[in-house]
């Protein structure tokens, strides 16, 4: 199933099934040829090779090859779309290198011209080792496990020489109803473009767009004016068709802004009641597949959570669409966790660090379940030589995407240097966890005393007028592991601390809200490295456990969020959902 946007007129081959498979154990990528390789095993696409059985924890090049079907005149142009891989990799059509990767889980396109023929070969070799040099964004003691493998659907398109590439869908008048739409082409193009526009099935309207560097601009009215909500979270259309080639974009009538401290999603007041949720699952590694998407949209719905913070990565855009139609407020955010500054101030770091950003806000551009963007976290914000790079990021995204709120999240807090380019401050805690220990104390109790210091701390100026987010706070608890003194690890200490957690943070009012740490347990850590902090290679503070099993912590969360004023929480109408097919 492929997520929005549509191209109804292509003709689209989705590649998902099963692959072919070789192992390379040493080696580079610069250096493989795949005609030379044994391909004797089987991979199922989407998936992560390093969670099966017989590669579990390895690190090494996985390749993978697949016979396409499609006939094909000489040079005809072709589109290969990928969903997110990981974690660096090389692309051949047909023996010929169409493409490199480098930005793991970002989504990726490569153009490239096919020869004559109607069977075709594609080879993905996807190497899921660390390489500081190609691949800067993700360290290896990052606290999320480094999955190699084709995580999400992929599919090769016939282009057309004239293409709607994307449309981007803005509300410019939230009560007027009005919308503004920006159309992106390419391929064969003039200086004016024809276009037929389409509202929710309703009667076209023709437009002769004027068009600069590709793209043109268009405003319209809608007939039904009411919003997206998390209450009512209606959906819109809109489907564009240029010189016979259409797409279908999905939106939302909706706003979100700050007004001092406060949060407004179509001009109320709005306080986040959510969780921090890694795209992972022991078997499935990051490709995780759509029963498991609709699992956790469920799970979070009874939490009472209105808000799931999507980390450290860019998430699969299926998952956002389910999030439209249910109505939960999303935060996204590119890679990039704990990166220190030695490493930022490198150019083709920030490069790629900025370019992976742009691609995730210009693909998320019309969920209206995503309110945030975000980028680095933990990083080294409170380095004075970094702010050019923050300050470069956050104006990127507003360029991309000015209807949305930015942040990052900051381990750093009252020492942070760049809090003066986000809209709203988001804080990363643990006190009595990580932090703030007592021989003589529950580590309970120091919990209240620090949210009540920071909240004290961002009253002040400069900091009085922007809203305070607590981005992440939580502690582990192992499922099934229970304590009559309530000790650190056991469900009940997890339980206490989550409870209060929440409860600290939502009955101040200087905070707009927290995203407890985290939704799931998840797999952080291998067979090497540093693995003290985490047993079994597992962060534990997920309020289920990997398998999507309940502990205390959840039902103790759940009955604190009760407590706080929101959106209704519980069983939301989802709207039907309309398939679009290509062939």
């Amino acid at each position: 199933m492929n997520a929005y946007p549509h191209y109804p007129s292509r003709q689209t081959l989705w590649l998902d099934g099963i692959w072919e498979f070789a192992w390379v154990e040493k080696g580079e990528l610069a250096d493989l040829n795949p005609s030379q390789l044994r391909f004797a095993h089987r991979m199922a696409v989407p998936g992560c090779f390093d969670s099966t059985p017989d590669w579990n924890g390895k690190r090494g090049i996985g390749v993978y090859r697949r016979r396409v079907t499609l006939a094909t005149a000489e040079k005809e142009a072709l589109r290969l779309d990928l969903g997110g891989m990981g974690l660096s990799g090389k692309l051949w059509w047909d023996g010929k290198a169409i493409g490199e990767y480098a930005l793991p889980y970002s989504g990726a396109r490569y153009d490239f011209e096919s020869a004559a023929g109607m069977d075709h070969e594609l080879v993905i070799a996807l190497d899921n080792r660390f390489h500081p040099e190609n691949m800067p964004l993700f360290p290896p003691y990052s606290d999320f496990y480094a999955f190699g493998g084709i995580y999400r659907t992929l599919s090769v398109t016939r282009l057309p020489k004239t293409r709607v590439e994307r449309v981007k869908v803005a509300t410019a008048d939230l009560a007027a109803g009005r919308v503004s739409l920006e159309i992106e082409l390419s391929g064969t193009l003039g200086p004016r473009a024809q276009c037929e526009v389409q509202f929710d099935g309703e009667e076209a309207s023709v437009v002769d767009l004027a068009l600069e560097s590709g793209k043109g601009k268009w405003a319209h009215t809608l007939s039904d004016k009411a919003p997206w909500s998390p209450e009512s979270p209606r959906l819109r259309t809109v489907r564009v068709t240029v010189a016979g080639d259409t797409i279908v974009e999905r939106f939302g009538l909706r706003t979100i802004e700050t007004r001092g401290t406060e949060l407004l999603l179509n001009g109320k007041p709005l306080r986040l009641r959510g969780v921090n949720r890694h795209e992972t699952h022991p078997q499935f590694g990051a490709a995780v597949p759509l029963p498991i998407m609709v699992e956790d949209l469920q799970q979070l719905r009874r939490l009472g959570a209105n808000f799931v913070r999507s980390v450290h990565y860019p998430q699969d855009p299926l998952f956002f669409d389910l999030c439209d139609e249910t109505g939960l407020l999303a935060w996204e955010e590119s890679l990039g966790w704990q990166i220190r500054a030695k490493e930022l101030v490198k150019p083709a770091v920030a490069d790629a660090i900025a370019e992976e950003t742009r691609r995730m806000v210009v693909r998320g551009v019309n969920h209206p379940s995503l309110i945030f963007w975000g980028f680095l976290n933990e990083s080294d914000s409170f380095a004075e030589e970094v702010r050019p790079l923050y300050q470069r990021l956050f104006a990127l995204i507003k360029a991309e995407d000015p209807t949305r709120l930015v942040s990052f999240a900051s381990n750093h807090v009252q020492r942070d240097r760049c809090f003066d380019f986000v809209d709203v401050i988001s804080l990363n805690l643990y006190p009595g966890w990580f932090s703030e220990l007592d021989w003589n104390e529950p580590a309970v109790s120091r919990i209240a005393p620090r949210i009540a210091a920071e909240s004290a701390f961002f009253s002040k100026a400069p900091w009085s007028r922007k809203p305070l987010l607590i981005s992440e706070i939580g502690a582990c608890g192992i499922y099934g592991m229970h304590h009559p003194a309530r000790a650190q690890w056991s469900e009940e200490f997890q339980a206490d601390y989550m409870a209060e957690a929440a409860r600290a943070v939502l009955s101040d009012a200087r905070y707009c809200g927290v995203t407890l740490w985290q939704f799931v347990d998840s797999r952080s850590y291998g067979p090497s490295g540093e693995v003290r902090g985490k047993p079994n290679g597992v962060n534990y503070a997920g309020l289920l456990d990997e398998y999507r099993r309940p502990k205390l912590a959840l039902e103790a969360v759940r009955s604190v969020f009760a407590k706080f004023p929101g959106e209704p929480s519980g069983n939301l109408p989802v709207q039907p959902r309309r398939y679009w097919f290509s062939g």
